[in-house]
């Protein structure tokens, strides 16, 4: 396991990459979506629920989390720090925004 930031530049094909070899397969996986700001501090913004796909769009530089009942869609985020397990699954990942809102979504 290791934490890093991801440059920009990489983020589409990270999560492309990601969505493709872990979340079109037969076995469902779950993620749960907290948020974090300075004035509310830590808010769930979902508990465990499926994972269908993490996007990033370059053109419209949004990053979209798709759940089962929820799409979680981060406008213009500056960085994405994620936390891999040896054979490449996401454990978590951050998305840091221009307020310095934090989104931590955790993957089981």
């Amino acid at each position: 396991m290791s934490i890093r930031k991801i440059e920009k530049k990489e983020w589409q094909e990270y999560f492309n990459s990601f969505s493709k070899k872990f979340l079109k397969d037969e076995q469902p996986e779950y993620a749960e979506v907290r948020i974090l700001n300075k004035s509310m501090g830590v808010q769930p913004e979902t508990q465990w629920t499926l994972l269908k796909g993490v996007t990033y769009d370059k053109k419209g530089d949004v990053l979209e989390i798709q759940l089962e009942k929820l799409n979680r869609m981060v406008h213009h985020p500056q960085e994405i720090y994620v936390d891999e397990a040896d054979d490449g699954w996401l454990l978590s990942f951050e998305i840091v925004q221009n307020d310095g809102t934090r989104n931590i979504i955790e993957t089981r």
